[in-house]
């Protein structure tokens, strides 16, 4: 694994970035939107309940740009190798799986917290919501969100590196069908049972629970927590197995020289 490598990609999807205006609107746009369609919300059923609702929905949107903007840039950004038609010239270079996974996970962690600084100086002026106030668990819960958004990714990357194109259409979707079933912005106790089963065994579900149980003034101890990580990096260790299977089966293939 070379660095300046890494450091070329990361130049690539530099200019790819600004180059772009939907690329930068993409940063702004959909956080600047969730603060203001949920805080408006919370201000409307505020008076309903005792418990802080804005800093619990809040809360929720900060944590989720982590998975969302983790997993999607990654899927995204390999399909513009699609896209520009330089997926084969990609695939001929010396650069390893390791160093392109490397550089788009490193560019997934740059976007969302970009995304971050936005949402969370919108929520302080709109709201009066500090994501400072958390303790420093904040910072084990969005290491824990960016690996399970990697493992996401790695998992829709390899689906693309198998279809093509043809199935781009999951590097948007899959996020938002995980997302019910996580409690981003409501407790498991809220799902009906079916839906509790499910999200109960989701790492992410841990997450956004101990994140309201702070908010409300509780303490999460850290043992709680070694689920979500462990089961994390199993899955990032299961598929990067399953793209790095992906990625030779489509060299073996010659999907690269005729991308769909």
């Amino acid at each position: 694994m070379k660095w300046y490598r890494i450091k070329a990609l990361l130049l690539n999807y530099w200019y790819i970035s600004f180059s772009s205006a939907d690329r930068i609107f993409d940063i702004l746009y959909w956080p600047v939107l969730d603060v203001l369609i949920w805080g408006f919300m919370t201000f409307f059923i505020q008076g309903l309940s005792d418990f802080n609702i804005i800093n619990s929905i809040m809360g929720g949107i900060v944590l989720w740009l982590f998975i969302w903007r983790g997993s999607q840039d990654l899927v995204v950004y390999l399909l513009e190798f699609y896209w520009s038609r330089s997926v084969y010239h990609l695939f001929i270079s010396p650069i390893k799986k390791i160093e392109l996974v490397i550089s788009l996970g490193i560019l997934g962690i740059i976007r969302s917290l970009l995304s971050f600084i936005v949402v969370s100086v919108l929520g302080y002026a709109l709201y009066s919501f500090n994501v400072f106030n958390f303790s420093y668990k904040i910072l084990f819960f969005i290491g824990v969100l960016f690996i399970i958004a990697w493992a996401i990714g790695l998992f829709i990357g390899s689906l693309v590196l198998r279809f093509g194109t043809r199935i781009q259409i999951l590097a948007w979707s899959v996020i938002w069908i995980i997302q019910p079933f996580s409690c981003v912005f409501y407790p498991l106790s809220a799902l009906p049972p079916w839906a509790a089963s499910i999200a109960s065994v989701n790492p992410l579900t841990t997450i956004f629970e101990s994140m309201r149980i702070m908010i409300a003034g509780g303490t999460v101890e850290l043992s709680v927590l070694w689920y979500p990580l462990i089961a994390g990096l199993v899955l990032l260790a299961l598929m990067s197995v399953v793209f790095s299977s992906a990625m030779n089966s489509a060299r073996k293939k010659g999907r690269f020289a005729k991308p769909e």
